[in-house]
C-alpha cells in the first residue's frame, strides 16, 4: 500500500485502522437505521392510516350508494313517518362514517415528507364531503316536510312542490357524491397498492445496497488488517537479525525504515549490534592480548640472556682484535660493530615485547594534558624533523586538569607521533598535528594526532591496533597495540579515521 502522509507510526495507523473501521460500519449502521426507520413510518402510516381510511372510505361509499338508491324509492313509499326513518338512519350512519374518516385522517402524524401533501389531499377532500353533506341538509328538511309519497295526498301542496324539487336536488347531488366518494374509495386503494409496491422496492433496496455496503465494509477491513500487517513486518526483520547476531553474525544490520516506531527500534538494534561487534572484536583482541603478552613475556625471559652474553663477547672480541691491529682486524672490528648494533636492536625489541606483556596499572594524578603534549612535542621534533615530518601543535586553552599516567600518556602519544613520521617519511615529508580541545559535552578532553601522509587503506584500518600487525616491513606491530592498552588503562577511547590520500588522524578521548 502507498504510504499515507503524516502516519509514520504504529499506533497511529493503528489507531487509523480502526477508526476508518468504525466510521464504516458506523456509517453501514447509520444508514441501514435511517432507512429502517423510513420504511417504519410508511408502514405505521399504511397501517394506522392508508389502510384504515380506504376501508372507511368503501364503508362510506356503501352508505352513499344506499342512500342514493333509497331516494329513487322514495316515491313508491306509502309511510311518510318510514321514509323519515330511514332517511335519518342513513344520514346518521353516513354522518358518524365521514366523521370517523375525518378523524383517522386529523390523527395522522409523524408522515413522511413524501405522503404529506396526500394527507393533506385527503383532508381537503374528507372537509369538502362534510360541507356537501352540510348543504343538503336543509334539501332533507324541505322534503321530509310533506314527502312525495304514491296514494299519500299533500298536506301542503306547496310544502309538497318544494319536497318534489328538494328531492330532484338530493338526487342529483347524492349522485354527485356518490361519483365522488367512489373515485375517494378508489383512490385511498390505489394509495395503498402504490405504497405497499414502494415499500417492497424498498425494502430489497435497502436490502441490497446494506449488503453491499456491508460486504465493502469487510473488504476495507480486510485491507486495514493487510495494511496494519504490513506495517509490523519490519519486527519480523528485527527478529531475524537479532537470532543472526544470537548465532554470532555480529556484522548483521537491518534497513532503518518503516513506521517511526520500528525505524528507531531498527537504529537501537543496529547500534547495539555495532556495540556488540565492537565489544566482540575488543574481547578478542584483549584475549589476544593476553596470550600474546605471556607468549612475549616467556620469549623475551628467554632471550634477553643470550643477547646480553652475544652483545658482552662481540665487545669483549672487538676489544681483542683492536689489540691485534692490521687489515684483517679492522674488518672483524667491523663485523663486531654490526653484530653489537643488531643485538641492540633486538635488546630493544624484546624491551618493547616486555613493555606490552607487562604494562603496570597507571598511577592516576592530575595532570596538564597541554603540558604533557607540549613537552612531547618540543623533545621529538628535531628527531622527526630529520625524517622529513614538521611537527605543529596547537593547544586549547583553559583545559580541565585530568587524571592520568602521565609515563604511560607519553609513550601512547610517542607511538602515535612515530607511527605518523612513518608514513610521512615513506611519502617523502608532511606535517604532524598535535592538538588539544574539549570533547563535546565538556566533561572529557581530547588529544588528536593526524598527518597529512597517504592515508590507510579502508580493508587495513580496522587492523591497526591488533598486535602484531604493521605495514613497516621491520615494524613490530606492537606501538598501536600498545597505545590502545595503555588508553583503555586509562578508561578512555581512542579512534582512528583515515582514508587513502587524505591522511590519517587518530583521536584519544580521556
Amino acid at each position: 500500500m502507498a504510504r499515507i502522509r503524516g502516519l509514520t507510526t504504529i499506533s497511529a495507523r493503528i489507531v487509523v485502522a480502526f477508526a476508518v473501521l468504525i466510521v464504516t460500519f458506523g456509517g453501514v449502521s447509520a444508514y441501514s437505521v435511517v432507512n429502517l426507520s423510513r420504511l417504519g413510518r410508511q408502514i405505521r402510516l399504511i397501517r394506522t392510516g392508508y389502510v384504515p381510511l380506504a376501508l372507511q372510505a368503501k364503508e362510506l361509499e356503501e352508505k352513499q350508494t344506499q342512500l342514493r338508491e333509497f331516494l329513487d324509492d322514495v316515491t313508491a313509499e306509502s309511510s311518510a313517518a318510514r321514509v323519515e326513518a330511514r332517511l335519518r338512519s342513513y344520514l346518521a350512519t353516513r354522518a358518524r362514517d365521514l366523521r370517523e374518516a375525518i378523524e383517522m385522517a386529523d390523527a395522522l402524524r409523524d408522515v413522511p415528507p413524501g405522503h404529506r401533501a396526500g394527507v393533506a389531499d385527503i383532508r381537503r377532500q374528507l372537509a369538502e364531503f362534510a360541507e356537501a353533506i352540510d348543504r343538503a341538509a336543509p334539501l332533507y328538511d324541505a322534503l321530509l316536510a310533506d314527502p312525495p309519497l304514491a296514494g299519500v295526498a299533500p298536506r301542503d301542496a306547496a310544502a309538497r312542490d318544494r319536497a318534489q324539487q328538494a328531492l330532484e336536488r338530493l338526487v342529483r347531488s347524492e349522485t354527485e357524491l356518490r361519483s365522488r366518494l367512489s373515485r375517494f374509495w378508489r383512490w385511498q386503494r390505489r394509495i395503498v397498492e402504490a405504497t405497499a409496491l414502494h415499500l417492497e422496492e424498498s425494502e430489497s433496496y435497502v436490502r441490497q445496497l446494506t449488503l453491499g455496503l456491508g460486504g465493502l465494509a469487510v473488504l476495507l477491513g480486510v485491507l486495514v488488517a493487510v495494511w496494519a500487517t504490513r506495517s509490523l513486518l519490519p519486527l519480523k526483520r528485527l527478529q531475524l537479525a537479532a537470532r543472526r547476531i544470537a548465532a554470532g553474525d555480529y556484522a548483521s544490520r537491518i534497513d532503518e525504515r518503516g513506521p517511526a516506531e520500528v525505524a528507531e527500534l531498527a537504529r537501537e538494534f543496529n547500534v547495539m549490534g555495532r556495540a556488540v561487534e565492537s565489544r566482540e572484536r575488543d574481547l578478542v583482541r584483549s584475549e589476544r592480548l593476553a596470550v600474546v603478552g605471556k607468549m612475549a613475556a616467556s620469549i623475551t625471559h628467554e632471550v634477553r640472556n643470550p643477547l646480553s652474553s652475544i652483545g658482552l663477547n662481540a665487545e669483549l672480541l672487538e676489544e681483542e682484535l683492536a689489540a691485534l691491529g692490521g687489515d684483517a682486524a679492522g674488518e672483524a672490528r667491523a663485523l663486531c660493530r654490526a653484530i653489537q648494533t643488531e643485538v641492540d636492536r633486538l635488546t630493544s625489541i624484546t624491551e618493547e615485547y616486555l613493555n606490552f606483556a607487562r604494562l603496570p596499572k597507571p598511577k592516576l594524578h592530575p595532570h596538564d594534558i597541554n603540558a604533557i603534549v607540549e613537552q612531547l612535542v618540543d623533545f621529538e621534533r628535531e628527531p622527526l624533523a630529520a625524517r622529513g615530518a614538521t611537527v605543529v601543535a596547537e593547544l586549547a586553552t583553559a583545559l580541565p586538569r585530568v587524571e592520568v599516567d602521565d609515563q604511560q600518556l607519553r609513550q601512547a602519544l610517542l607511538n602515535l607521533l612515530r607511527n605518523a613520521a612513518d608514513a610521512l617519511e615513506e611519502a617523502g615529508g608532511g606535517t604532524v598535528a598535535v592538538r588539544t580541545r574539549l570533547a563535546p559535552g565538556g566533561r572529557r578532553v581530547q588529544i588528536e594526532v593526524a598527518d597529512d601522509g597517504p592515508g590507510i587503506p579502508p580493508d587495513v584500518v580496522d587492523k591497526v591496533f591488533d598486535p602484531f600487525f604493521s605495514t613497516k616491513d621491520r615494524g613490530t606491530g606492537l606501538g598501536l597495540a600498545l597505545t590502545l592498552q595503555i588508553v583503555r588503562e586509562h578508561g578512555g577511547a581512542i579512534e582512528v579515521d583515515s582514508a587513502p590520500g587524505r591522511g590519517t588522524r587518530f583521536v584519544v578521548t580521556l
